[in-house]
């Protein structure tokens, strides 16, 4: 973690020769640190294999993710307004849906709709009523090229959502984001930190990067893709992304093309690129295979975050109190309850991926209650139990 403590200071050395008119990313110099964790190579064996094992069949379903967007300013004009926002939400909601009208600048590359939509959280952690910003007024400069960002402003459950910082990054860096489970990356930093004024289209947004595709790229990253080249900060030929319709390069590009390398034409339109704003335009199939591959097994909690939002579920302390089992279960589960619940007072919800409530049984055992979902399809669930005193949501898989 103390390797990690020193990020602002290698991401700020290693890009205070580039110039401003030039995209720069702190995902590979992120990428370098993680890399000297001692866990690293039994992460990338993990990761590796769960990709592999990743059921092809998965349904292509639509996504949508809460995000938090906490904005952090030292300068009035940091303080972003709420239509800037706004503004980022929905060039994320066309970037990652193909509904970009500039889908026209990939010539000859595929063009996927990654079927993720984001949407501002309307619960808070605790299950309070929320517009998805939160405000922090800070005296730091610089705050996010180290760990003060996330210090002074933890990250929501990040199981639950997407959180953005948004605030001052310095002249020479537009945004950085951790890829899935890395090693040493705590809980309350993981996320994406944008510059407020690479972020969204319009209020302080400057050009070229006023079309909001920073935050694009970097979600990017978030849902672990790499950069065309790779991620190794000295790219080659022999450095790739791990998608195979992206093809090799050897190294950043900042123009808008054509460019060729490695035996082949650069996709310069690609969002995982360096070139300006406009002139991006796609995902690949295969980058968006392996985003969702990411979501359904690295980050695979944050399918549901939106399905929090749908029931306006709360948190207590008794949760952990609150067993089901067995789980994945047939037909028939178990709902233990803290000791002395009056049974006839708790209320059992089972709810799909719909946020649709499903019909079931309930009867009375010796630790709880017994339910009875045997009309219930496959799949994924969650069961809500409450009553007057507490609140509990749990995920039901069953088969």
């Amino acid at each position: 973690m103390k390797q990690l403590l020193l990020l602002g200071i290698v991401i700020l050395s290693f890009f205070s020769t580039a110039a401003q008119a030039e995209r720069t990313c702190g995902f590979d110099v992120i990428q370098e640190r993680i890399s000297q964790h001692p866990n690293y190579t039994n992460y990338l064996t993990n990761k590796n294999l769960s990709y592999k094992n990743f059921p092809k069949s998965k349904a292509d379903t639509v996504i949508r993710i809460p995000v938090v967007v906490h904005v952090i300013y030292r300068l009035n004009s940091e303080n972003i307004s709420t239509s800037q926002i706004n503004s980022q939400l929905a060039v994320l909601n066309k970037d990652f849906r193909k509904l970009n009208p500039d889908t026209t600048n990939a010539i000859g590359w595929s063009k996927a709709d990654v079927k993720f939509e984001f949407i501002l959280a309307t619960k808070d952690p605790n299950g309070n009523l929320s517009n998805g910003i939160t405000r922090t007024q800070t005296a730091t400069d610089n705050i996010g090229l180290s760990n003060q960002y996330y210090n002074l402003v933890p990250a929501w459950n990040r199981d639950r959502y997407l959180n953005i910082w948004v605030c001052d990054i310095g002249p020479s860096i537009l945004g950085f984001a951790y890829p899935p489970n890395a090693p040493g990356v705590s809980a309350q930093e993981d996320g994406v930190v944008i510059g407020s004024t690479y972020f969204g289209t319009t209020g302080t947004a400057q050009s070229p990067w006023n079309l909001g595709r920073t935050t694009t790229h970097e979600i990017g990253h978030f849902f672990d893709l790499l950069h065309p080249w790779g991620s190794d900060l000295n790219p080659s030929c022999s450095t790739d992304d791990l998608v195979s319709d992206t093809p090799n390069q050897n190294g950043p590009e900042y123009s808008c093309g054509p460019r060729f390398s490695c035996n082949s034409t650069d996709q310069m339109s690609n969002f995982l690129q360096y070139v300006d704003d406009v002139c991006m335009g796609n995902f690949t199939l295969g980058q968006k295979t392996r985003m969702r591959t990411a979501l359904y097994t690295q980050r695979d909690s944050l399918q549901f975050g939106a399905l929090f939002e749908i029931t306006s579920l709360s948190e207590t302390p008794l949760e952990p109190k609150v067993l089901i089992y067995p789980n994945p279960s047939v037909e028939i589960f178990n709902v233990e309850l803290p000791k002395n619940t009056l049974l006839d007072k708790v209320e059992i919800e089972v709810i799909n991926l719909a946020g649709k409530l499903v019909k079931c049984e309930t009867k009375r055992g010796i630790n709880g209650l017994i339910i009875n979902i045997d009309t219930a399809p496959a799949g994924v669930y969650f069961v809500n139990v409450r009553n007057g005193e507490f609140s509990s949501t749990k995920k039901l898989i069953k088969h």
